[in-house]
């Protein structure tokens, strides 16, 4: 996701990903001497009022899916499949409510089975699509050519290639990718795959076209699919600068799954991005259980200049000081640009927008780059950004403007002064 542009130039403008920040602690101490056990007073609230985590309430019927299917594979032990889909079920709660720790619990169900000398495919892919949310794609993606190995047409596979690729700044690959997958998982499929592609590499208009041909997948297409597909206009449109028309893909989006913790992250960012603080906050509400709805609902109450929001940013330091302890480095770009937007710390930004910028090289990512060489009045620090965007074609409105302005300062700096004359003569 993007930074934000908002009604006053002095607001924080942080950059979200989709996903979560696991905010665990361990505390280990390595001395001269031999290792020794660490003794920590346990934490024990003041007030029976403190909240230490929040559960899923059991009326979730997603919650009561998990008994039925923990059920079921505890009674089939061995049965890979149901297993995996147990997994799944973990993988999705986990995706939607933006609670990583239920990609722990998956991982947990299906590592058994990939302790195998040839780990079933259906656990493979469960396991790689857990490695790509934990944003380690390189793995990801090796764990994927095994399956493609021994199962060439897995449509599944081929569409989580071509997503880690496109984050990965491989526009050849994910090309190669969506081919596959066009001719095994079918048209459908293949468009979208498409049209996420051009989407990044200048063809964002070739994309909305396409993606209108698939707009309505049918009646009995889910839910999901339905607002995936809508979310995937709305991000393309916002990159072509065609403001309400992604506004209004984001709100029937959200119409087909209210809750899902990416699109409200998503449209929460958007908001922020055209000045509606406001609607922004409204959004997400109260939602602290969410890193990403918690850093929407922080932007907002800067930008609206919430006596809350000094509190929310203390949080918030700590929420990545946790992260940082355990050593956690998935989330670069969030960081780098709490760090540029927030704390006003460019060096440290651009830092970490560089480390990132070795692992994913989407157009946030890009963004938060250039954002932090600008700030630093040193644009050539973001040279593999420029050369990037140079080569593979990518092109989206809030970016392109950072472009221009690096690429003007370069070409300025690099204009050397005419020798001045001793003599005073004019130059021939």
């Amino acid at each position: 996701m993007h930074a934000f542009k908002t009604a006053s130039p002095k607001v924080i403008r942080p950059s979200l990903r989709k996903g979560v920040f696991r905010l665990v602690g361990i505390v280990a101490a390595l001395g001269s001497g031999p290792l020794v056990a660490q003794h920590v007073t346990p934490y024990v609230p003041d007030s029976p009022a403190v909240v230490l985590q929040r559960v899923p309430p059991a009326t979730d019927p997603r919650v009561r899916r998990f008994e039925q299917l923990r059920t079921d594979a505890e009674a089939h032990p061995g049965n890979a499949q149901k297993a995996v889909v147990l997994a799944q079920a973990y993988i999705d709660f986990g995706r939607s409510t933006g609670d990583a720790r239920y990609l722990g619990r998956a991982m947990a169900v299906i590592d058994p089975y990939m302790k195998a000398p040839s780990p079933p495919i259906s656990a493979m892919l469960a396991h790689a699509t857990i490695q790509q949310s934990r944003h380690a794609f390189a793995a990801a993606r090796k764990e994927l050519e095994q399956i493609l190995r021994r199962a060439p047409d897995n449509a599944q596979a081929w569409l989580t290639v071509a997503t880690v690729a496109m984050v990965q700044g491989d526009y050849r690959g994910a090309n190669d990718a969506c081919v596959h997958l066009a001719n095994s998982g079918g048209d459908f499929m293949g468009m979208i795959c498409t049209s996420s592609l051009r989407s990044l590499d200048g063809r964002a208009k070739q994309a909305y076209a396409l993606l209108t041909l698939i707009e309505d997948p049918g009646p009995k297409a889910p839910a999901t699919i339905r607002a995936w597909i809508e979310s995937l206009m709305a991000e393309t449109a916002a990159r072509t600068g065609n403001v309400d028309v992604a506004d209004a893909h984001f709100r029937r989006a959200l119409q087909w799954t209210p809750g899902d913790n990416f699109l409200l992250a998503d449209y929460g960012e958007f908001l922020l991005d055209h000045a509606r603080p406001a609607d922004a906050l409204a959004l997400v509400g109260n939602d602290t259980t969410s890193d990403t709805s918690f850093l929407i609902r922080v932007a907002a109450e800067v930008a609206l200049k919430s006596p809350r929001a000094a509190d929310d940013i203390a949080a918030m330091d700590e929420r990545f000081a946790a992260m940082t302890q355990r050593g956690d480095h998935i989330f670069l770009r969030e960081q780098a640009t709490y760090l540029l937007h927030v704390r006003g710390k460019a060096a440290e930004a651009l830092t970490l927008a560089r480390q990132n910028w070795d692992v994913q090289r989407a157009p946030k990512d890009a963004r938060i780059y250039l954002e932090a060489a600008l700030a630093l009045h040193d644009p050539a620090a973001a040279a593999d950004v420029l050369d990037f965007i140079k080569e593979s074609g990518m092109s989206d409105d809030t970016v392109n403007p950072l472009v221009t302005q690096a690429q003007a300062a370069i070409a300025v700096a690099q204009v050397k002064p005419l020798p001045s004359t001793t003599n005073g003569a004019a130059r021939r």
